[in-house]
């Protein structure tokens, strides 16, 4: 109920710029001569989608500011946070939707941390990722500092969690999936870290896509770490808590993109199992406790129901040495992919439980074994052609690669099951094989087990044509002839690079 008239509530709503002229004739219309109340007037203003319930707060405490912010129109308050307050609002001419965030009055004034805020805004504007919100733009008008992002249909992570309880390890692949290829991203194009990964920084849309929000803390240590400027002690009370315990807890390990995927372990387990692996609490010093992270408990402990597999990639994740954690955000997303297939498979046939977190741990650490072993990356060479099979053969062995040389393509499979690991690349060779070499490429690529396998197709001049026949894929690649060594050297170093790397 508001204690303005009629008229005054008129010349408010007009003086803040909530209504034009023609809305409020709008409303007055709906009720012919008769009288108008103003609390009958917020009403039709309400049921009419012109006025929201934070703009009528405002109007009945008597503020003047707060609707807008550049040429956004504040709607409501959806999110708060220490440094920064998020509004849904409305573009003034397009009538866009954006979240915008606006930084908090008592930062408002200073200049670290309203520099710091601008130059979240210039890093994540550069950011164009699917799964990563985009910022629109940022504005700075004396003590108002704001940046305009995509308003995101969905949800954080946080809410949905809350909802479910626990979430079936697919979609929780999937999310992470998402977010570990945005960290990718973000590194591999910017250099940039998030280093506050958690569910409440996760949005999951409507359509269940994860996109990542907040790269604040990046780009504030980033940026004091780069130039030097401001209170070194202001931007280490900045960067998340949890981030700093974990850097201590493993032993002063410098804070990098594996600390990202670390809590992205975190949000995985937190997704299956409903639980979080780290203590919760609100209290600063105990959140920097050392314990925290050494008492995490092994997900196939806290859940056997989940899949061995998917417990065995998050307890690696969640690996304190973060020399033995997942290096990089693409080492890490390769193994989501795979993790994907497996898990979809176990789904469809019922058997997520046939094999234990025991017996799977067993065969994984047997095959890093027999992958550490390996000197050097194995090419199988394909070609039923003697002489040019030799001729393959000795320009494996000249660019430093080991070479396994068969002259059938069905001989192939029975390799690879006998051992998994017998080749990273296969190059199949259409100049002596002819039709055959694109139907094992295509067939080969389809195959389970085998479709991580990088592979090479070699056309002869007078194949070409036969490259529209052949199946797309990021780690296939098709050479026609003439083919200088370069060129070759070129397309395995590509395919198999990291091969044996940590």
């Amino acid at each position: 109920m508001t204690d303005f008239s009629i008229d005054d509530l008129i010349k408010r709503v007009q003086d803040v710029g909530v209504l034009t002229r023609e809305q409020v004739s709008e409303i007055l219309a709906e009720y012919g001569t008769r009288q108008v109340t103003a609390d009958q007037f917020i009403q039709s203003a309400l049921r009419r989608g012109l006025l929201t319930n934070y703009q009528v707060d405002r109007l009945n405490s008597g503020e003047t500011n707060g609707f807008f912010f550049g040429n956004y129109k504040a709607l409501y308050l959806i999110g708060t946070g220490s440094f920064a307050r998020v509004f849904r609002a409305v573009h003034r001419v397009t009538d866009r939707v954006a979240a915008v965030k606006v930084l908090r009055a008592r930062h408002s004034d200073n200049e670290n941390f309203v520099r710091h805020f601008l130059q979240e805004a210039k890093v994540v504007s550069e950011l164009k990722h699917p799964n990563i919100v985009p910022v629109y733009g940022a504005e700075s008008r004396g003590f108002l500092h704001y940046m305009a992002m995509e308003f995101v249909e969905g949800q954080t992570l946080r809410d949905f969690l809350k909802v479910r309880k626990k979430v079936e390890p697919i979609t929780v692949v999937k999310i992470a999936i998402d977010i570990c290829s945005a960290l990718d991203y973000a590194l591999q194009s910017q250099n940039l870290q998030h280093r506050d990964l958690k569910l409440s920084n996760v949005m999951l849309s409507s359509t269940g896509q994860a996109k990542l929000v907040d790269f604040g803390l990046s780009s504030i240590t980033q940026s004091g770490e780069s130039d030097g400027v401001g209170d070194p002690s202001i931007l280490r009370n900045q960067q998340s808590i949890d981030y700093i315990a974990l850097e201590r807890a493993a032993g002063g390990e410098k804070m990098d993109a594996r600390s990202d995927l670390y809590f992205l372990g975190c949000i995985m387990y937190q997704l299956l199992s409903g639980e979080s692996p780290l203590a919760e609490t609100k209290d600063r010093t105990r959140r920097m406790e050392r314990t925290r992270f050494f008492n995490v408990q092994p997900l196939h402990q806290v859940d056997a129901s989940i899949p061995a597999a998917v417990s065995f990639f998050v307890n690696k994740a969640l690996t304190l040495n973060a020399d033995q954690r997942y290096q990089k955000p693409i080492d890490m997303l390769k193994d989501l992919h795979g993790l994907l297939k497996r898990v979809d498979v176990e789904k469809k046939t019922d058997s997520a439980t046939s094999l234990s977190f025991e017996n799977y741990e067993a065969m994984q650490k047997d095959r890093e074994e027999r992958l550490q072993k390996l000197e050097k990356a194995t090419v199988m060479v394909i070609d039923s052609n003697p002489k040019l099979q030799k001729g393959l053969e000795k320009l494996m062995i000249q660019l430093g690669y080991h070479a396994v040389c068969i002259d059938d393509p069905d001989k192939m499979i029975p390799y690879f099951e006998e051992n998994d690991l017998v080749a990273q690349c296969i190059i199949f060779n259409a100049q002596s094989l002819g039709i055959r070499a694109i139907r094992a490429f295509n067939d080969f690529a389809q195959r389970r087990g085998l479709r991580d396998v990088a592979a090479i197709l070699v056309l002869g001049e007078d194949q070409s044509e036969w490259e529209d026949s052949v199946t797309p894929q990021h780690h296939r690649v098709i050479l026609t002839m003439p083919v200088t060594v370069k060129q070759f050297r070129s397309a395995l170093t590509w395919l198999l690079e990291g091969f044996g790397q940590k």
